[in-house]
């Protein structure tokens, strides 16, 4: 990491204050803003606040895989009658691949081809939902 010059130091020194200065006004104009970025994000829901991350990741993977194996159940037990045999099937890997897409890879190459895959699936799954109707 490089060192900055004195008026480099300088420069940011005076951003940084222009920045609390806005910020101050900010907060006197409306008194009803947070504090900081992570009181602002606790407010947002429910579920961010109660629950942690790696078990909403991890449980939601769960529900996703629960309901993928009942689709395939039941598309085993009941193939022989006529009805749209694949419909909740396409529903749940959409699930499952956007899931992992968004959830389990966050940079790179891996990422890159899941949202890939993801997205295609996304469109493979409308036009099959859309061409039964």
């Amino acid at each position: 990491m490089r060192q900055l010059t004195d008026t480099e130091k300088q420069q940011l020194e005076g951003k940084i204050k222009k920045e609390q200065e806005r910020q101050q006004t900010l907060r006197e104009t409306n008194p009803d803003l947070p504090e900081s970025f992570e009181k602002a994000s606790a407010k947002t829901g429910f579920l961010r606040e109660t629950v942690p991350n790696a078990l909403r990741k991890y449980g939601m993977l769960g529900l996703i895989l629960c309901l993928l194996a009942f689709n395939i159940h039941h598309l085993l037990k009941y193939r022989d009658f006529v009805y749209d045999e694949y419909g909740n099937l396409m529903i749940a890997l959409m699930l499952l691949f956007n899931h992992i897409a968004y959830n389990f890879t966050k940079t790179g190459w891996k990422s890159r081809v899941m949202k890939t895959i993801a997205w295609m699936w996304v469109a493979l799954g409308f036009v099959y939902i859309f061409s039964i109707v």
